[in-house]
């Protein structure tokens, strides 16, 4: 698969496209992917009271991430096949999220695996290099306002832990659709994913700073300007309208897989 070179300004034109596509069908997208975060959740909180009953509590939730980091890719498909559904103009089925399950699933859930690990060893790292003091934190060992904690450190362990996911997620941006839509294996699809992020990444710069300003920066001024009048109404808002938005985030992902990987077009609906 070729992925195309973009310049700077398509991150924003993937933005524009995602909520062009999110209007056509606002209903359709959304539902499928609040269904989605819907799975992910319950699954989580059944497994993680399960887990606990036979393993340690500090290590439940970490275990239980496994099953949803493997569903993850296949749910993800699902959310693009409604994607391109709504652009070609065609109906979207109830439950057409589950359709990133029908093809490839195998290799999906090695993808999954492949985030999953690489996401453990990140976090093995930054706990090896910090003492468990950011994972403490995350699992509420250690409180944020505490005084003995050490600001600066936590801010090196956690910038240390996105240094280390970043390439994770760089392999993973791209390669469900590369594996669903084309049958790439999983484990070129991931490298094929990587290059193209790197390729791309000032493209992507753009694109995550457009995504701030779309879901967080205008939906707080907008609150803001409200709770001048109703300090409860505009803090509403101000969380509301990024859930209300997040669908159009999806339809930005898709944007930007076929802007790079324009051979994705041709491949059969997942």
């Amino acid at each position: 698969m070729q992925a195309h070179k973009l310049p700077a300004s398509r991150g924003w034109a993937w933005v524009k496209a995602g909520f062009a596509l999110y209007r056509r069908n606002p209903f359709a997208l959304a539902a499928n992917v609040m269904l989605m975060w819907l799975v992910l959740m319950f699954a989580g909180m059944m497994l993680v009271p399960l887990l606990v009953t036979v393993l340690p509590e500090s290590v439940a939730p970490w275990i239980a991430q496994a099953p949803l980091a493997l569903l993850l890719p296949a749910l993800s498909v699902g959310v693009f096949n409604v994607c391109r559904t709504i652009e070609q103009g065609d109906t979207v089925l109830p439950f057409s999220l589950f359709s990133g399950f029908q093809r490839n699933l195998r290799e999906l859930v090695v993808l999954g695996l492949i985030y999953y690990v690489g996401s453990l060893l990140a976090l093995a790292l930054t706990t090896a290099w910090d003492g468990g003091l950011l994972i403490d934190v995350m699992q509420g060992r250690r409180k944020l306002d505490d005084p003995a904690l050490d600001a600066d450190a936590l801010m090196r362990s956690a910038l240390m832990l996105m240094g280390l996911t970043m390439p994770v997620m760089m392999a993973n941006w791209f390669a469900p659709l590369l594996t669903a839509w084309r049958e790439v294996p999983p484990v070129k699809a991931a490298f094929f994913s990587f290059i193209a992020f790197w390729r791309n990444f000032a493209a992507f710069l753009v694109f995550g700073l457009a995504v701030a300003l779309v879901l967080w920066l205008i939906p707080g001024v907008i609150g803001a300007v409200i709770a001048m009048a109703s300090p409860t109404l505009g803090a509403s808002i101000a969380m509301m309208l990024p859930m209300l938005l997040i669908p159009g985030l999806y339809g930005a992902f898709y944007a930007n897989a076929l802007d790079v990987f324009p051979g994705l077009q041709d491949g059969p609906l997942a």
